[in-house]
């Protein structure tokens, strides 16, 4: 989506993984929103990163959300 992957300044998978087992997420990239990556889309991501399993979205908000942020997309192309 930007040109990078995340977690692109560690240099090591080995610390990408215990970043991630710490709790660390990637950060919303900067052109993000100039992307099409809404606010609103970002916190639907972030909710799916949630450590607890269960309070994670199901896959119908998950839809739901993505279906909105194609909406959104398509009205901005025209």
């Amino acid at each position: 989506m930007c040109g990078h992957h995340p977690f692109v300044e560690f240099d090591s998978d080995i610390f990408v993984v215990h970043k991630i087992m710490e709790g660390v997420r990637p950060g919303k990239p900067e052109e993000a929103k100039r992307l099409g990556f809404s606010d609103e889309l970002w916190r639907t991501v972030e909710l799916c990163w949630l450590e607890d399993r269960d309070a994670r979205p199901g896959v119908e908000y998950i839809l739901a959300s993505l279906n909105y942020a194609a909406g959104l997309w398509r009205m901005r192309a025209f």
